[in-house]
């Protein structure tokens, strides 16, 4: 990270207590059991879309039974947070947005569902935005609806004339009054070869098979990145979102010397740093203690609470000083910024092929350190002589115990994290990697790249993939 990005505080989100028993209701069949409105919602709620977040299913179920009933004035942001969440009574929602939050990403998993697995359904559900009301409706009356608003959008209308088939500008012969049929010598027989029609069903064949493989290609880069994110956000254990510490890298900057990770852990850099030779030595020690992050990283972090993988219960989100050792050994992570913004990337050290190096001596700028150079490889890439150009690297290792993963997106500067991070939300950039790291068993392997793009007023351009490593270091 470069203390020139654009930065923000980033507060621990404050703790709510909760007052009122969060309603449960998933799986109580006997509310409705005849309703073919409420046995849609419990096969709903049951579906790999949804049925892996309960609260998610809470919510759908409690709309449908309130809207089932006819209490609609309990359908409301204050009492689906009350008794769905278990927000206390009169909590402000202004402050609270979770019931929000949840409803878009239902309204997503819904559409998911009815694509997918649910496309069979004779009835549709529904969400409009701007209320939590439910709406139910036929399959086929909403097909029908489609059609007629594709008609409506296709038909030259009364009063207009469609000339999109002719073949050139109108002539006079043409124009004739109504009902008058077309004189003879207007009506030509057309001579079709076998020839001509080979040539055209050819083109045909072709033309769909472009068609095909437009859209088999996205998929297929999208179901292989749907597999390594549902390992990330596997709703067994927690995932810990990890953004970078800014404050920390500008400290460091200041007092030109690394912050190991004993030292951060224990909070003694904040104390026992010397900068006895430094001017405004006491402003350079609050640095180490303000929560500063970059843009970048809560973009990354905004994009990653998007993903239809995510279980929202167990996504957490830690400041880099409040994770704790253990987070690492039992669960998930996702650590975001170089060693130098994120010194618990230190602890992966030994499992990367890429090491992050930094310098303060501007003879010796900081890099990435390739560990096992092959043939036609630089054996550090940097940024000197190359400002306007940058680096990242994306890893994909186990946690401390073995149990879990660990995602590291790292950049030698904030354009180089951007970088990272948009190569790895695209799932077609990442799905030659992705298919070649893959298992027998569905998983995959470790591995680690190496991205590059340019650097525009630290900002990254398109990234493209530098090396590519499958596998841990081998120890020698």
């Amino acid at each position: 990270m470069d203390s020139k990005s654009a930065l923000q505080i980033l507060e621990p989100p404050q703790k709510v207590a909760r007052i009122a028993p969060r309603l449960s209701i998933a799986g109580r069949d006997h509310h409705h059991p005849d309703d073919p409105r409420w046995q849609l919602a419990q096969r709903i709620a049951a579906s790999e879309s949804i049925g892996r977040s309960k609260l998610l299913a809470d919510f759908l179920l409690y709309i449908v039974d309130r809207h089932i009933r006819d209490l609609t004035d309990e359908i409301t942001e204050q009492q689906i947070g009350v008794l769905v969440f278990g927000r206390p009574e009169g909590y402000d929602s202004n402050e609270d947005n979770i019931v929000r939050s949840y409803a878009r990403n239902l309204r997503k998993r819904l559409h998911e569902y009815f694509a997918t697995e649910g496309s069979a359904e004779p009835l549709l559900l529904r969400i409009p935005r701007g209320g939590y009301t439910p709406i139910f409706s036929s399959s086929v009356q909403d097909s029908k609806e489609v059609e007629i608003e594709e008609s409506a959008a296709s038909s030259p209308g009364p009063g207009k004339i469609d000339i999109t088939e002719s073949p050139g500008p109108p002539t006079a012969e043409y124009f004739l009054p109504l009902g008058t049929a077309a004189p003879p010598s207007l009506v030509r027989s057309p001579r079709i070869s076998l020839g001509m029609l080979l040539c055209l069903f050819l083109g045909i064949l072709l033309g769909v098979s472009a068609m095909l493989l437009r859209h088999v290609r996205p998929i297929a880069s999208r179901e292989v990145s749907h597999k390594l994110w549902a390992q990330m956000f596997d709703g067994e254990r927690d995932t810990f979102v990890v953004p970078s510490d800014d404050g920390l890298v500008i400290m460091q900057r200041l007092i030109q010397r690394p912050v190991p990770l004993g030292a951060y852990v224990n909070g003694n850099y904040r104390t026992g740093v010397n900068t006895e030779n430094a001017p405004n030595a006491n402003e350079i020690l609050k640095l180490g203690g303000r929560r500063y992050t970059s843009v970048v990283d809560l973009d990354f972090v905004a994009h990653l609470a998007q993903l239809r993988e995510v279980v929202p219960e167990r996504m957490k989100i830690r400041y880099a000083r409040d994770l704790r050792m253990e987070d690492l050994r039992t669960s998930n992570a996702i650590l975001i910024g170089s060693e130098e913004a994120n010194p618990w990337i230190e602890l992966f050290r030994p499992q990367l092929h890429f090491s992050f190096r930094f310098d303060p001596d501007p003879g010796k700028p900081s890099g990435f350190v390739n560990l096992h150079p092959r043939p036609g490889e630089s054996s550090v890439y940097s940024t000197a002589g190359h400002e306007e150009q940058t680096f990242g690297i994306i890893a994909y290792l186990p946690n401390l115990d073995n149990n879990g993963h660990v995602l590291i997106v790292a950049g030698l500067n904030t354009a180089g994290t951007e970088a990272a991070t948009s190569f790895l939300l695209n799932s077609s950039l990442m799905a030659p990697t992705l298919e070649r790291a893959r298992t027998a068993n569905g998983g995959f392997q470790s591995f680690e790249l190496l991205v590059g793009a340019d650097n525009i007023a630290t900002n990254a351009s398109a990234p493209s993939l530098v090396l590519e490593r499958i596998g841990l270091p081998q120890m020698h």
